[in-house]
């Protein structure tokens, strides 16, 4: 074993020997690419105080998840909810019990989004590749090692190697085990009633965010890309499967307070949708996200 791991392994067990009894439990938000997360994001900042909030930033990631893991316990102990682009297993070096939530996306429709998210989001790492060798959507998917990654996020294996059925098999283990909400990006004002009626959150004002508009829609595409998707997305296409029966299980067994919560949600989008609401939901949203960010990532 190196000796990272060895370190990695003294943090854990020093964690687990300072647990809170009693401590309020903490939410860890598993923000997956493409599925509505930053929309998500935005409404958890107006549901907890923002230096209750540790948020992962979007653009520098692994140094934003690698200080969250050197964070003392007392400032860990502190947080609510922590959320952002990260793999699963933050729990591990908790000092208070937590549990998970995530939305998950019809695979071929979330790579398609992706793509071409990296195309026109020109801090994305991936953006200047795209464009200097003008990779087309199936150079994406034949050349990127960026397949099944909703599977990697959730058993929190690594982004960068490939796929196997032990991993779809862990992340669909920790979906049952851990999260207490598993909601569908197509189905996402149900995935936010289960999320209140879970949280007690209000969601009193509700907007949508970094929606990828510059893209085909799927009947668009040749079938023979589209069958590419899902040969190099089938751990995806499974755990997804998997993820919809247990989201259809969570809103039958709330069916009355899901259906009547969703219709408040998609009445209050409406009332957003103004160029005024719009424009002043989008300002403040904006500001409480630059203070959580900074708050997150530059204190101690």
């Amino acid at each position: 074993m190196d000796k990272k791991s060895l370190l990695s392994l003294e943090l854990l067990e020093k964690r687990r020997m300072t647990r809170v009894a009693g401590a309020e439990e903490a939410v860890i938000f598993l923000h997956v690419p493409k599925t509505a997360g930053t929309t998500l994001n935005r409404l958890i900042e107006w549901e907890y105080p923002l230096f209750e909030i540790y948020s992962v930033d979007p653009v520098f990631f692994r140094w934003s998840v690698s200080h969250l893991w050197q964070l003392p316990a007392r400032r860990l102990e502190k947080t609510r909810i922590f959320k952002g682009h990260m793999l699963f297993g933050l729990h591990k070096i908790l000092p208070q019990p937590a549990t998970y939530i995530t939305v998950l996306r019809e695979p071929v429709d979330r790579v398609i989004s992706a793509f071409y998210f990296m195309r026109s989001y020109v801090l994305h790492p991936f953006y200047w590749k795209l464009r200097r060798e003008n990779w087309t959507l199936e150079d994406f998917v034949r050349r990127s090692p960026r397949e099944n990654v909703q599977s990697k996020i959730v058993a929190g294996a690594d982004y960068y190697s490939p796929c196997t059925d032990e991993i779809v098999e862990q992340a669909k283990e920790n979906l049952f085990r851990y999260f207490s909400v598993v909601g569908l990006s197509e189905r996402f004002e149900e995935s936010l009633a289960l999320m209140k009626l879970r949280f007690g959150w209000k969601l009193e004002r509700y907007s949508s965010f970094n929606v990828t508009r510059a893209r085909p829609k799927k009947r668009d595409l040749p079938q023979s890309t589209l069958d590419l998707i899902v040969e190099k997305n089938s751990f995806d296409i499974a755990l997804y499967e998997y993820a919809t029966r247990l989201f259809q299980d969570a809103v039958n067994k709330n069916a009355r307070e899901v259906t009547s919560i969703a219709g408040e949600l998609e009445a209050a989008r409406a009332r957003t949708q103004d160029p005024v609401s719009s424009a002043l939901f989008s300002i403040r949203a904006a500001g409480r996200k630059a203070i959580s960010r900074a708050y997150s990532n530059f204190w101690i």
